[in-house]
């Protein structure tokens, strides 16, 4: 299993991979990327902060995303709580 950086679908819940995934494409606006849903075919918007690391099976991560099981969300850490 690796930690790899990836934006959630909201509607399906699937995970998209910056680096893997078809379906995440680079905007003209430095930052700002589109994801296209392969699995649900819902469309947005977002910016690379927004991206959070999830722990993955290689196999899974090559394919460019994640179904819901697939994968686990890696909490943000204690020292960034405030």
């Amino acid at each position: 299993m690796s930690i790899q950086m990836g934006i959630l679908c909201e509607k399906c819940h699937t995970v998209h991979f910056i680096v893997t995934s078809h379906g995440i494409k680079p905007m003209p606006t430095p930052g700002m990327y589109v994801v296209s849903c392969g699995v649900c075919s819902e469309r947005r918007e977002f910016r690379t902060e927004t991206m959070r690391p999830y722990r993955v099976s290689e196999e899974v991560f090559q394919t460019g995303h994640a179904n819901e099981g697939e994968y686990f969300a890696i909490p943000p850490s204690a020292k960034n709580k405030s």
